[in-house]
């Protein structure tokens, strides 16, 4: 089962959240993750505090495409939005080398880019959180 978690403020800049444009940006980045992305909730883009936030989760029984159209969402998302940041917790139990690591990866966005990195939190699944 392929499964994601995602969590992340939107900002034009790392100075300033709105620069002129963040909510013709977001409006974009709504369009984009509607065609290609089946993530709940269906409007995933709320406010919170004054701030613009993405957050979803999104899953299938095989990972098919899926990750490649979240990994999609992400690069435009950091090019149009480089001051954004957040969190996109996912695991896939059918990912090659998961003997040598069964746990949460973490996908990081900061400052224009997006990194992976291994959970330390959650993982590896057997004995923290699964029997």
């Amino acid at each position: 089962m392929y499964e994601y978690h995602l969590w992340i403020e939107l900002s034009e800049s790392t100075e300033e959240s709105d620069c002129g444009q963040l909510d013709s940006k977001v409006d974009a980045l709504r369009a984009l993750v509607r065609d290609k992305l089946s993530c709940k909730p269906n409007d995933c883009i709320v406010h919170v505090n004054y701030s613009k936030v993405f957050q979803c989760s999104g899953g299938a029984n095989h990972r098919g495409t899926d990750h490649d159209m979240l990994l999609d969402v992400l690069k435009r998302l950091v090019e149009l939005l480089p001051g954004s940041h957040g969190l996109v917790y996912w695991s896939d139990d059918e990912s090659p080398g998961n003997a040598v690591f069964d746990g949460y990866k973490v996908l990081v966005v900061a400052r224009g880019e997006v990194h992976e990195r291994l959970d330390p939190f959650l993982s590896p699944k057997k004995p923290v959180v699964e029997d």
